[in-house]
């Protein structure tokens, strides 16, 4: 929801529109009301005395109003703005905050007990700020090209081949999980938890848009899977992006546009969080580092490196800054992805060496036939007997193999063999097929000139009738009728489920505060127990929680750098017969280069550090208050 000023005053009540010119104005006497809107709108509409605002401003209020402006419909609690500014001025945010909205550089909306705060139409490029610092201009930067649609291709094909299977709580088996982390190699070098962040991504996807179906515990493509491989393949990755930017940001692509024009040029990497932070608001960029890891990164920032819009300059394993690319400016000028025309090698080693870019119904057939051997931006396929036999027995049809064989144009000593192995296959297949008799011959004369119900037809027995392809059977059945004969026929196929998307979207979902009431009043009535209640239902809540080593990690980078007493729930795990107990403590150092993670930490009360190990930590809270 976004408000221009004029808009914004339309809906103020009238008692409220005339205390808002008194404030601007003065009290002038009775004045109609069409003349006070005019001229409220006239006051606070007036960029210079916006402009004088800002300039007056601490560095800390620049940049809450900037990540504001930036978040555009989403807009920004005060919890998520808090994580922004120092420790020191927490307390004097909600003030600011109030005061910017009766300036009218803000408006805020309540939902729930939540005061969410967004920024007006009229001043969208009023709070920019200079970059701090230039990034390094000699390093290369790294793309990730085309490689997450060829991934799309390589998960579907592991599935074709029935190596996918879940869990009953609808998440990957280990085995799989570890497949496919294994087979993301190119994301892997990055870091390990950017091939994790990629399968939640390629799995948000292929569950949300029903790709993948579920035959107790297995997971196989869709037909909409296929369907969408053989007509419209080339979309691939323009479709991927579409419904990237349908979740993430609600079908605004403006308002991603416009984070990508900041970023037109290269930025270094702390400023850069800044602008994606505002979708992905849950932890504290830490500006005293000049570069980041990659799990510190916002998640949108590091999905848009995996689509291909942006590009990493990396700096020790660390991304130091970022820009975006040659196909993020396309997009930008045309919203469509470019085209790239893919380029095919077969050579007579039985090695096939393909762009990432190629047909993607290409790239999925090779996956399901052949051992991939590296996963770049040329990548090298190798075809034995086994893997290739193997894929046919996956139902792979006669029709998309000849279209392979036509693509790749294979030499001499490829192309026999390749027919051979076809005809060990095709040659002869046991299977279950629907006869058709017909015992009118003059109708058996009029449906074999019916191009429609030949349609339907895989063949046709003379004098006798037809061989039905299952897959058209209803339509033939439907022509029939409309001759006069109504064959009793068991239409009930074998349904498979849809696959499980809940535990999927739980791992993707970012937060989105809800759609509230303009809130007119600005009463400054957000109680601490509202903000704490809010709080709470976060990994810095005060409340005890179970965490993951990853937000613990983060939980414990903020107590040091803020000073925060934690409190926290702590057991050997081997020593089944000692007691859980409690320590209340301060964090001084963590040490997580090497197994046993640790952190030094300070008990209350204590005068000397001991050292804890995060495995010993079953359940932490932060303590905002210390008696």
């Amino acid at each position: 929801m976004m408000f221009d000023l004029k808009s914004f005053f339309d809906g103020m009540s009238k008692p409220l529109l005339r205390d808002v010119h008194a404030r601007a104005y003065g009290k002038k006497g009775l004045l109609n009301n069409a003349l006070i809107q005019s001229e409220v709108l006239t006051y606070f509409s007036d960029r210079d005395r916006v402009a004088k605002l800002f300039a007056h401003m601490e560095p800390w209020q620049k940049r809450c109003l900037n990540l504001v402006y930036h978040s555009a419909s989403r807009g920004l609690t005060y919890n998520e703005l808090r994580l922004t500014v120092p420790v020191a001025k927490n307390k004097e945010l909600r003030t600011f905050l109030l005061q910017m909205c009766r300036e009218f550089l803000l408006w805020r909306s309540q939902a729930s007990g939540v005061a969410v705060y967004h920024g007006f139409t009229d001043f969208a490029h009023s709070f920019e700020i200079e970059p701090q610092g230039a990034p390094e201009s000699s390093k290369p930067y790294q793309e990730y090209g085309s490689l997450l649609a060829w991934h799309i291709c390589l998960v579907l094909s592991l599935a074709k081949r029935g190596e996918l299977r879940v869990n009953t709580n609808g998440t990957l088996n280990r085995r799989s999980y570890q497949m496919c982390i294994d087979a993301f190699t190119a994301s892997g070098k990055v870091s390990a938890k950017a091939s994790e962040n990629e399968l939640t991504l390629i799995f948000s996807f292929l569950t949300q848009r029903e790709w993948l179906e579920q035959e107790n515990s297995f997971l196989y493509p869709s037909e909409a899977a296929y369907e969408f491989l053989r007509t419209s393949g080339f979309r691939l990755h323009q479709y991927v992006l579409t419904w990237w930017l349908e979740v993430r940001f609600r079908n605004d692509a403006l308002h991603l546009k416009r984070l990508l024009r900041c970023v037109a040029e290269p930025r270094c990497v702390c400023d850069a969080a800044y602008l994606f932070w505002v979708m992905d608001p849950s932890c504290r960029i830490l500006e005293s580092n000049r570069h980041l890891a990659w799990e510190y990164l916002p998640r949108p920032m590091r999905e848009l490196w995996l689509i291909g819009l942006l590009k990493f300059q990396f700096e020790s394993g660390k991304v130091s800054a970022i820009a975006v690319s040659e196909v993020g400016r396309e997009w930008m000028a045309n919203s469509v992805l470019p085209q790239n025309e893919g380029q095919v090698s077969m050579l007579p080693n039985f090695d096939l060496v393909v762009s990432a870019s190629m047909s993607p119904q290409l790239l999925f057939t090779v996956a399901c036939l052949a051992k991939v051997k590296n996963d770049e931006a040329f990548l090298c396929f190798n075809f034995e007997k086994e893997t290739y036999i193997a894929g046919l027995k996956s139902d792979i049809p006669e029709s998309d193999m000849e279209q392979l064989i036509a693509w790749i144009k294979p030499p001499e000593n490829v192309l026999s063999t390749f027919r051979e192995w076809n005809a060990s296959f095709y040659g002869a297949k046991v299977r279950t097929v629907r006869l058709l008799k017909i015992d009118d011959l003059k109708i058996l004369g009029e449906l074999t000139r019916f191009p429609q119900f030949m349609e339907c037809v895989e063949e046709y027995i003379p004098g006798y009738g037809f061989v039905l392809d299952q897959k058209k059977e209803p339509a033939a059945l439907n022509i029939l009728e409309s001759f006069g004969y109504c064959p009793f026929a068991d239409r009930s196929a074998k349904k498979r489920d849809r696959a499980p998307t809940d535990e999927w979207r739980k791992e993707f979902a970012i937060a989105w505060p809800a759609e509230g009431n303009v809130d007119y009043e600005l009463k400054d009535d957000v109680d601490e127990a509202t903000v704490q209640s809010a709080l709470d239902s976060t990994k810095y809540g005060s409340v005890y929680q179970k965490l993951d080593s990853f937000d613990l990690v983060k939980v414990l980078r903020y107590a040091k750098l803020t000073g925060t007493y934690l409190a926290a729930k702590v057991k050997d795990p081997a020593k089944r017969a000692d007691k859980v107990r409690e320590l209340v403590f301060t964090v001084h150092a963590l040490h997580l280069a090497k197994a046993p993670l640790n952190v030094e930490i300070q008990e209350k009360g204590a005068e000397a550090g001991m050292p804890l190990q995060l495995s010993f930590i079953q359940e932490i809270k932060v303590m905002q208050k210390i008696a």
